[in-house]
């Protein structure tokens, strides 16, 4: 036990260290760039994206929404059409599959929470003039697995009522969460916009983030109709979908005030 409080408090600082190390480096734009500097907030559903290796014919995993994510964003004008981005979000991770046969739902559990930093550069295209922009989106995040070390078991017995393939369906699951502690994403987004008065710009964007290392692997064993044992394996490299909701505020006022006193 005092092992896992260590190694909580460890997480915590070196979480620290990145974050801090982000704003370090982003201080110089801030106080010296005759740009805008933008402080957001955003928040929204996103749908984890599973893939399945299976040595029977019963799995698959759809996309599947499990709790929003949220965080806080800065960012500053390079110039008028081009911002850089960065900030912090909290991700709470699902896990999930399928078996093909069973009726509607799916089952969905706890899987880890991540800490995220993203590197975003944005372009803005306007629709109209000073109101509405079109703004898409590329970069990077640096995400920090908090429940690195851990595993996780389950276990289910369904039985189906009605005209389902079906007659009875039985899992057991094992998950790993100790394969990567820090893993980096790939992100493209595309957002709308809208002013609604000046200092303040509402929002709405669509996020894909793909990653190229497993965070999660959830061995399966599963019978169907009472018939042989079949395996396979769910993972995923912790990529998502994401739909957001925002507000943001020009805060170069700021910045203009601090330096004209």
């Amino acid at each position: 036990m005092e092992a896992y409080y260590i190694f909580k408090a460890l997480t915590f600082i070196d979480m620290k260290r990145v974050i801090i190390s982000t704003f370090v480096m982003l201080l110089p734009f801030l106080a010296f760039t005759q740009n805008k500097t933008y402080l957001g907030v955003e928040t929204g559903p996103k749908f984890e994206r599973y893939q399945y290796t299976d040595n029977g014919d019963g799995l698959y995993t759809p996309p599947f929404f499990f709790s929003p994510i949220v965080g806080f964003t800065i960012g500053q004008e390079l110039n008028k059409r081009l911002t850089a981005e960065t900030g912090f979000y909290l991700n709470n991770y699902g896990e999930s599959y399928r078996i093909r046969g069973e009726g509607f739902g799916y089952r969905v559990s706890d899987a880890y929470l991540a800490f995220q930093i993203p590197l975003r550069l944005k372009a803005r295209f306007q629709v109209i003039k000073e109101r509405l922009s079109i703004v898409p989106s590329i970069g990077f995040i640096l995400a920090i697995n908090n429940n690195f070390g851990s595993t996780g078991s389950g276990h289910s017995f369904t039985i189906s009522s009605g005209l389902q393939q079906n007659d009875s369906t039985r899992t057991q699951e094992s998950s790993t969460y100790s394969l990567t502690k820090t893993y980096g994403l790939v992100e493209a987004g595309l957002a709308v916009e809208y002013t609604i008065k000046k200092p303040l710009i509402l929002y709405l964007a669509t996020n894909y983030a793909a990653g190229w290392n497993r965070v999660v692997e959830m061995d399966v064993q599963y019978w169907i109709n009472d018939g042989p044992e079949q395996t396979g394996m769910v993972y995923s490299n912790g990529g998502y979908y994401s739909l957001v909701f925002g507000v943001k505020c020009d805060i170069s006022n700021l910045w203009t005030h601090s330096q004209d006193e």
